[in-house]
């Protein structure tokens, strides 16, 4: 199965040397959508995309018409092109995966078809169907994994955007953007663009970012995590209370609190072997996060590991009660907070 880069994607695209076909996976959606647009638009004229460009839906495919338009002779251009997005290949029955394995594998010079995996999970080494789907296409498919992007590129592209639209971002910026709005391209790029338009030119700051961005659920729960550390109960039950207004789902509020006490545990678990904080990351997936493992080795140095296997307890039994019990869920958050605010009152005494 040839597998290729993002960069020979790039210059694919931009020699409009395109492959007969494309297989867009990986856990980046906005990438996978932006590629799957691009070589759309360039593969036909947009004057004769009506008679060239063909578009299909995977859950509710029809094999016939999809035969028709692979096979079609481009009209008054060098190649048509059609678009599969969402394919289930793993829940299609044999004998529709057979059919449609056969016409991927045979697809004229004169088409290029796209199968754009936007909410369908594609994982060869796992799922047995996939491989061998994959493996009846090679080498015809050219497969491209789109995943996310690490905390270093998305700075740089953050601060290359902002050049871009005529402001200016400095490193340490862009990664505060990120702390706060997460790896989610799209998100980001919405963010950027939020902040560009309101400065206009010049540099965005830290206060701009403070003033305008939109914070995910795991950024608002580092703070109230940070105010717990920090022994700040009033901020901690504020904060709770701000994301409770907004609806945010309790199981989500606790989740995200428990990834910060997991974080704590791996990097103290590292650090007590005789290694360091981010050596967690080679054995759990915190590509790109690295971070993550510094900042819970920082604000978990008061707490010794009984500690903190105390504080995991008590997000458990708050999670089964969260699930199991008809209690209020914000009494039950504001109990746990409590609860950690004592863990972390008795390691400072």
């Amino acid at each position: 199965m040839p597998e290729i880069t993002e960069q020979d994607l790039k210059k694919q695209i931009k020699e409009k040397a395109f492959a007969s076909l494309y297989v867009l996976y990986g856990d980046e959606a906005y990438l996978k959508s932006f590629y799957a647009g691009r070589i759309c638009a360039l593969a036909v004229e947009d004057a004769l995309r009506d008679f060239n460009f063909h578009r299909f839906e995977g859950k509710s495919i029809d094999f016939d018409s999809l035969t028709d338009a692979v096979e079609a002779i481009p009209m008054m251009s060098a190649r048509t092109c059609v678009l599969l997005k969402d394919i289930p290949v793993d829940t299609l029955n044999a004998a529709d995966r057979d059919r449609l394995t056969a016409i991927l594998k045979d697809i004229p010079n004169t088409c290029t078809v796209v199968l754009w995996m936007d909410t369908v999970d594609v994982d060869a080494r796992k799922n047995a169907k996939w491989r061998a789907f994959l493996k009846e296409l090679h080498p015809v498919a050219c497969l491209v994994p789109l995943d996310k992007r690490g905390r270093g590129d998305l700075v740089r592209l953050l601060r290359s955007g902002a050049a871009k639209r005529g402001c200016e971002m400095r490193p340490e910026n862009a990664e505060y953007l990120v702390s706060l709005v997460g790896d989610d391209l799209t998100m980001l790029l919405q963010e950027l663009e939020k902040l560009c338009a309101y400065k206009m030119t010049g540099e965005i700051t830290a206060s701009d970012i403070d003033a305008l961005a939109i914070r995910t659920v795991d950024a608002v729960v580092f703070d109230l995590s940070k105010a717990i550390f920090r022994g700040e109960g009033a901020k901690a039950f504020s904060i709770l209370n701000t994301l409770l207004q907004q609806k945010t789902e309790p199981v989500l509020i606790l989740g995200a609190l428990n990834a910060c006490y997991v974080d704590i545990y791996r990097a103290k678990v590292f650090k007590l072997s005789g290694g360091r904080a981010e050596d967690a990351a080679a054995c759990f997936q915190y590509k790109g996060k690295e971070f993550r493992l510094r900042n819970a080795s920082r604000d978990g140095a008061s707490l010794s590991m009984p500690d903190v296997r105390r504080c995991l307890e008590i997000l458990m039994q708050c999670d089964k009660n969260l699930k199991g019990s008809g209690t209020d869920a914000q009494l039950l958050l504001e109990r746990c907070l409590t609860e950690l605010m004592l863990v972390q009152r008795s390691a400072r005494t």
